[in-house]
């Protein structure tokens, strides 16, 4: 027993691998009563003048450390803002990636904002000393939490059968894979939104009426614009929303806010599937195959896959839902994990101008027949264009020898903004005004393709009087009214139309299947699929110049035919979704280290290493690419972690003697483009 009368066991807020455990820590008599588990303290760390911070995970009454504990330094915050269940999910989810537990708590809390806190602590104690009721206690909110829990709220909440059989069955545990709705819904208020925001906030209400909290996690602001106003239409109280562009006390204030004993509704980005929940009834994620939702930043988790962890963990219900499914989610829906609901989803019905080419004898980017499409459907509403790519030409060769123009600076691929202006390279930003050609020294370029600008230049010569609008990345719009309109935009800048588009046009779709990427098939259906889902009722898609399986399979709604296809190739070729993938990269004798622990270990293969490409100003290295099944996952973590912490203890020695740090072990799993050209 040591000293003081207490033992707390700390996680330090540090990004080495290496300190990735807990550390125990003797509580101090003076802390005593108030330390918590969840609650942020500083500690010393190495000696008693440096110190760190660090969440509490919990409370023992001895140390199985033989030496003298230190004590801990100071209580930060009382508030305890690391839950349990968030401590073992950010735990589950950084083994499970080979990663660090402090790299995910720095997604799931938010930095402190001390003005915040004491304002909201303030309005609690103001609360409390105004109610009869005393504050409950650890043991009181222990025992309330695991409590049946009450219907709490079901005001303007009028279920079908199937909406409350789907709640009763997500807060039972159950897992549903949801085909959304094609088309438009209007909200009490006279806004317009995608039907599936409408159906999602009804189903997130409905797990709230019987007491639970629901999260959801959806790829970009416009997503949680629309499902916030379908929720505020519903008259949902307590709605959370976890959103980058929010400020950091606002931020704060909603996170301290979610912290308390009453179920609620949290929506936001891929952060979201990390936020404390009351009573987590269920998790939802919209559209997961949208790339939006993989975390940039180490270990790189992608919503889905902490979403699956949490659900497990807390027994709580799950849903995919998307216009379309990603092969992750087709998988789990074959092998039986996720089951699917008794319905037909409505869908925008899908032309294929492809098979009419020949008869229509219309060469050229736009066929004959998408332009009488486009006239018809002018005549009633505005008219959605979607393009591959931005500005006035994707591409540029050199006009003597055609090799493609490429930047002087990094060899990326130059695009061009207007017809006569310089060429801007994608990679590096830098303008080519001195451009000549690697091969040949000719210094004049022939502008191919048509991007975004050049569109709305055809579409403006060909429909004089005609309103013609352009959303992209550097001009966003989120909505049109519903009058008359050419709206030409890039693959996911499309706005959303009040009513639902007249008609929608997608060209380019042969060019966005050259994409040298595994998944560009899924990619492409997922972008065809949710600007189709933008029309009206009754309205047409056309779909210009792609035939094929694929082509196939988005006009007739048999998308998941198409991907049991592809998933049954990708199983033959072992490629992920059917098996797990990690990619080690570094210096080669620390990536040869690194993969020869995987040796003996069955159902597991190793691609190279073989040479990548060096960021500028850092030094060259190989990746080895390791393929293993799912039930080698856990296995393979734990020894590649290991591997990872043994580098990064002794290049910290190493710099710590002066020498250099460069080449170091990085790991990254379930990389959706490792296999991307």
């Amino acid at each position: 027993m040591t000293a003081g009368g207490g033992v707390a066991r700390v996680l330090l807020d540090s990004a080495l691998p290496q300190l990735d455990h807990l550390f125990d820590y003797r509580v101090p008599e003076a802390l005593l009563g108030e330390i918590r588990p969840g609650q942020r303290v500083r500690v010393p760390f190495r000696s008693q003048q440096r110190n760190a911070f660090g969440y509490v995970i919990d409370l023992v009454a001895a140390s199985d450390f033989g030496g003298e504990l230190h004590e801990i330094t100071d209580l930060v915050s009382t508030v305890p803002m690391l839950t349990p269940q968030v401590a073992a999910l950010a735990r589950a989810v950084a083994d499970r990636a080979g990663g660090s537990a402090n790299d995910i708590l720095r997604l799931a809390i938010p930095a402190r904002q001390v003005r915040v806190e004491k304002k909201y602590l303030a309005a609690r104690a103001a609360a409390e000393a105004a109610s009869d009721d005393p504050a409950p206690g650890p043991a009181e909110e222990a025992a309330e939490a695991t409590a049946e829990p009450e219907p709490t709220w079901d005001a303007a909440l009028d279920l079908n059968e199937p909406e409350r059989e789907l709640a009763e069955l997500l807060v039972s545990g159950g897992r549903v894979a949801i085909r959304a709705s094609h088309g438009p819904a209007q909200l009490p208020n006279g806004e317009w939104v995608g039907r599936w925001a409408a159906d999602l906030a009804r189903s997130a209400a409905a797990v709230l009426a019987t007491g639970h909290s629901c999260i959801v996690a959806l790829p970009d602001y416009r997503d949680l614009d629309q499902l916030a106003d379908a929720l505020d239409g519903l008259g949902v109280p307590e709605v959370f929303r976890v959103d980058s562009r929010q400020s950091n006390a606002e931020r704060y204030e909603r996170f301290l806010r979610s912290l308390e004993p009453a179920p609620h509704i949290i929506v936001g980005n891929r952060s979201a599937v990390y936020a404390p929940a009351y009573r987590l009834g269920a998790i939802m994620v919209w559209d997961d195959g949208d790339p939006l939702l993989a975390e940039p930043l180490s270990p790189y988790v992608h919503a889905r896959d902490a979403a699956l962890v949490r659900a497990q963990q807390e027994e709580a219900g799950l849903v995919f839902a998307g216009h379309t499914r990603s092969a992750e989610t087709q998988r789990l829906l074959d092998i039986g994990y996720l089951r699917e609901p008794a319905q037909t989803p409505a869908r925008t019905r899908v032309v294929l101008s492809a098979q009419t080419q020949q008869r229509d004898q219309a060469p050229g980017r736009i066929p004959e027949m998408a332009i009488r499409m486009v006239r018809e459907a002018l005549a009633t509403g505005p008219v959605l264009v979607q393009v591959a790519a931005p500005g006035y030409a994707p591409v540029a060769v050199c006009e003597r020898c055609h090799e493609r123009a490429v930047c002087g600076a990094c060899a990326g691929p130059l695009a061009f903004r207007s017809q006569h202006g310089p060429g801007v390279c994608r990679w590096c930003g830098t303008a080519a005004t001195r451009w000549r050609c690697g091969f040949c020294q000719h210094e004049r370029v022939q502008l191919r393709g048509a991007g975004a600008t050049r569109t709305v230049e055809q579409f403006e010569r060909q429909f004089p009087g005609v309103r013609v609008m352009l959303s992209d990345g550097d001009t966003p719009i989120t909505q049109v009214d519903a009058r008359p309109a050419l709206i030409v935009a890039t693959r996911g800048a499309e706005p959303r139309a009040a009513g639902g588009y007249a008609g929608v046009l997608l060209l380019d779709g042969e060019r966005m299947l050259a994409a040298e990427t595994l998944r560009v098939g899924e990619d492409c259906l997922r972008w065809w699929e949710n600007a189709a889902a933008l029309a009206r009722p009754q309205a047409s898609c056309l779909l210009a110049g792609v035939a094929g399986p694929i082509g196939q399979a988005f006009a007739t709604g048999r998308l998941e035919d198409w991907l049991r296809e592809e998933l049954a190739l990708r199983r033959e070729l072992r490629y992920p979704p059917a098996v797990r993938v990690a990619a080690v990269t570094g210096a080669e004798p620390v990536v040869r280290a690194a993969v020869a622990k995987l040796e003996g270990l069955g159902g597991v293969d190793v691609l190279g290493p073989s040479p990548v490409a060096a960021a500028p100003g850092e030094p060259a290295g190989v990746r080895a690419i390791v393929r293993f099944d799912y039930p080698q996952g856990a296995e393979v973590a734990s020894r590649l972690r290991g591997a990872l912490v043994a580098d990064a203890a002794g290049s910290a020695s190493r710099a710590r003697r002066g020498g250099n740090r460069a080449g170091s072990l990085r790991l990254r799993f379930d990389d959706r483009g490792v296999f991307d050209a």
